[in-house]
């Protein structure tokens, strides 16, 4: 394959692949995030692509995904946060954050707790986004396993925050 000229056809799509971004994101700047990134998969995955198919097809199936990606990633941020909001932060302090900054920090340290593989697995997942397959690849082990790794932290972390007070979890003072 002729990379210059598949270049040349991935450029010529640029119109096509903003058009169909801003139809799936409904916002400029994030159209743009979206048209980027897609662009830039498609040309490192040059390779994959097979002759004689629809390159505006293979492109289009490329945002798709990576919209999809985004979303999820997004998804998966607003509910770990809203889980440690919800869960974890007191409620109705009367204007007073500091309770809830105590809390949030007894959290934080709580998280130090696990073991490091439980952690690793668990950051990557819940707090930057990754799917499980991601994490699988980034930390070399199978998708069971992070599944498995996250699911014990989450109980993990629970069990922790109901007993934090017999286990004299806290910042104060730290």
């Amino acid at each position: 394959m002729n990379y210059r000229l598949f270049k040349k056809q991935i450029e010529s799509l640029v119109p096509d692949v903003k058009r169909f971004s801003l139809s799936l994101t409904r916002n400029k700047d994030d159209c743009d995030d979206l048209a980027q990134q897609s662009l830039t998969t498609a040309l490192s995955k040059a390779h994959r692509f097979k002759e004689n198919s629809n390159l505006k097809s293979w492109v289009f199936r490329i945002v798709y995904t990576t919209w999809i990606d985004i979303n999820r990633k997004k998804k998966t941020i607003t509910n770990y946060r809203n889980m440690v909001q919800e869960n974890y932060l007191p409620h109705n302090t009367g204007g007073n954050d500091i309770l809830s900054i105590n809390t949030f920090l007894d959290y934080k340290k709580m998280l130090g707790l696990l073991p490091e593989k439980q952690k690793a697995s668990f950051h990557l997942v819940c707090i930057e986004g990754y799917s499980y397959g991601e994490a699988s690849k980034i930390l070399g082990v199978p998708v069971g396993t992070v599944a498995s790794r996250v699911s014990h932290s989450r109980d993990k972390l629970n069990q922790l925050f109901l007993n934090r007070k017999k286990l004299n979890i806290n910042l104060k003072g730290a």
